[in-house]
């Protein structure tokens, strides 16, 4: 109803200027004969112009109708149970299990991604051995930030053991499933959040990086788990208490492995990032990656660019007006 008002407000205000400038301004009777100036004429049609524009910015894209260069991000979860590990909280009370400082992570940047009016498509994978889609190609911020909030947790699986050549071929088969529009028109990340224990050979690493470097998306390792403190699966009592940590491959401690990480995001063919979600400025550090994309788009915020262009349009017909 706003818009439709704003809209018939400037259509009005259109051609009441108009039939002012027919009739009153070619009657001598009333006002010399004088005619405004291509330069005020412009002025005004610029004016009408971006009043009718500003009813549709702002708007949420929630479907495929996106820009002609949207940021598409497709994200592989570690759900192992390793991912459930905290620090003693003998030692750091407040600390959270590490998917929850990934999904914080993510969260954040999101929230700043829809704040910048940037269009995002995002599909959410979760792995162990194997990997499945979560959540299917989604535009709805809203819709997302739900999935990783109630949904992505290592209890949404039931086999152990982690397999990030699984998360990788999960990620190169979800981007397959883009419209072909976006296949060919979009800027695409694929996140893979993980503490980095691997437990398949190392030896797999060699093909996971060549599943990357063919790949068609930049990628940001995203790692989970602190360094220089120890870290567990806790198991709880019946009132929620501490009771110790469990036993996984006969080790009471799990180890982040920086170098599995690391390598994942080391890819020549593509731009790769590595950042900790534990690290202040890693939501920067990403979005610093997305925007310096080659074939990002920047440039003034929409809404911004309305008002401005109001603002500078009004100051120079008053300018004239008092001239």
């Amino acid at each position: 109803m706003q818009e439709e008002v704003i809209v018939g407000s400037a259509i009005t205000a259109g051609l009441a200027i108009a039939l002012y400038w027919i009739f009153m301004a070619g009657n001598p009777a009333t006002h010399p004969k004088k005619y405004p100036s291509v330069s005020l004429l412009v002025l005004i049609g610029l004016a009408l112009a971006l009043t009718v524009w500003s009813t549709y910015v702002g708007r949420p894209t929630y479907s495929y109708s996106l820009n002609d260069n949207p940021v598409v991000i497709a994200i592989a979860f570690d759900l192992s149970p390793s991912m459930l590990a905290i620090p003693d909280p003998g030692v750091e009370q407040d600390a959270r299990p590490r998917f929850e400082r990934g999904i914080s992570v993510l969260q954040e940047l999101l929230r700043q991604l829809e704040d910048s009016q940037q269009d995002v498509l995002v599909s959410i994978i979760g792995f162990t051995r194997k990997a499945e889609v979560i959540m299917g190609w989604e535009s709805n911020p809203t819709q997302v930030r739900e999935i990783l909030e109630f949904v992505v947790s290592p209890d949404l699986f039931t086999s152990s053991g982690t397999s990030i050549e699984a998360a990788v071929k999960g990620l190169v088969g979800v981007f397959n499933t883009l419209p072909q529009n976006l296949q060919e028109k979009s800027q695409k990340f694929g996140i893979l959040v993980s503490d980095g224990e691997d437990t398949q050979p190392y030896s797999y690493l060699e093909y996971v990086v060549e599943e990357l470097e063919a790949g068609p998306f930049d990628i940001i390792s995203l790692q989970t788990g602190m360094l220089g403190m120890e870290e567990g699966v806790p198991e709880y009592g019946e009132f929620g208490e501490f009771l110790h940590f469990q036993q996984m491959g006969g080790k009471l401690y799990t180890v982040p492995d920086v170098d599995t990480m690391t390598q994942i995001s080391a890819i020549t063919s593509h731009r790769g990032l590595y950042v900790r979600a534990e690290s202040p400025g890693s939501v920067g550090r990403m979005l610093e990656f997305i925007g310096n994309s080659p074939t990002a788009t920047g440039g003034i915020d929409k809404t911004t660019g309305v008002v401005v262009g109001l603002f500078i349009i009004v100051v120079v017909l008053y300018t004239r007006l008092i001239l």
